[in-house]
């Protein structure tokens, strides 16, 4: 079973350093690592030269900028059993390729694995994320799956494109990875979270410019779901999150994190207009 790691990077080098070294770390070998390089210099490319002997690894130049045009490029290029996207500041435990090889070799019924996240050095998790194992569905999907702790057969991607509206350098700057997990969720593949195993990812520290970009995307993936999905249970769940949210603005009216990530959600589910249709998983992989 081998593994495509597609790793699109903007604005970083030396945590791309990190995450290389964790890769040579790894028991398990049979994988290829696809970087897409959307920087303007060549300081990605000069550390890719020190590595391209060590890692199976594939190095492509794009001048344009956007994390899920970014993963479309890579997904072009993988020729690998399991899909993932690891972010160009994450680290994988010594063990992480060779957990995810064993979950999927016994369990030939699913399609797709998540794991817990956290910060290797501090308490700030990138996500809040859940405490016990589970199969992964429309009411757990959002805490339970962030992008670089993602796994997915390659045969379940035919007819999936991530939408380049979405994520970090596009107009609703999130939720791109939950879009593939809604679209993985609608047509009936099986998921399993673990929550017992990690990749680490540093913490981040909630300015409002950033919390209105995520919640913009959030927003936009509600709409998504109920306009091209059609997973109506999805509207109840925003209007669950969006009255708890205003809840808690109303009772700290000064707090601009609150504000920002009410407005960003409620501007994103207006502003966002579909593209396409969801189409139905082919027998077919890249």
């Amino acid at each position: 079973m081998k593994f495509s790691l597609i790793m699109a990077t903007l604005g970083r080098t030396d945590e791309i350093i990190i995450l290389l070294d964790s890769l040579l770390s790894q028991s398990y070998k049979n994988f290829e690592l696809i970087i897409i390089d959307q920087n303007d210099d060549d300081q990605v490319e000069k550390v890719c030269d020190q590595y391209k002997d060590k890692l199976n690894l594939h190095y492509y130049r794009c001048d344009k900028k956007g994390l899920s045009l970014g993963r479309n490029i890579g997904l072009e290029h993988t020729s690998g059993d399991i899909i993932a996207f690891p972010d160009d500041d994450c680290e994988y435990e010594t063990d992480t390729l060779k957990k995810t090889a064993e979950f999927f070799e016994k369990n030939p019924h699913y399609s797709f694995y998540t794991c817990n996240t956290k910060e290797k050095n501090g308490n700030n998790a990138a996500l809040e994320t859940g405490k016990n194992d589970c199969d992964i569905g429309i009411f757990n999907f959002l805490s339970i799956g962030i992008s670089f702790t993602i796994f997915v057969r390659s045969e379940t991607f035919a007819g999936f494109a991530f939408d380049e509206q979405l994520g970090v350098g596009a107009a609703f700057g999130s939720a791109e990875e939950s879009d593939l997990l809604l679209y993985l969720i609608k047509n009936k593949k099986k998921g399993k979270y673990h929550a017992g195993h990690y990749i680490y990812h540093p913490g981040k520290t909630e300015i409002p410019q950033r919390v209105y970009s995520y919640s913009m995307g959030f927003g936009a993936l509600f709409k998504k779901a109920l306009f091209v999905y059609r997973l109506y249970p999805m509207f109840f769940i925003f209007l669950y999150r969006i009255f708890r949210n205003i809840v808690k603005l109303s009772l700290r009216p000064g707090d601009k994190i609150a504000r920002a990530l009410v407005a960003g959600r409620l501007s994103g589910f207006l502003q966002y207009k579909p593209l396409a249709k969801v189409k139905k998983i082919e027998n077919h992989s890249y």
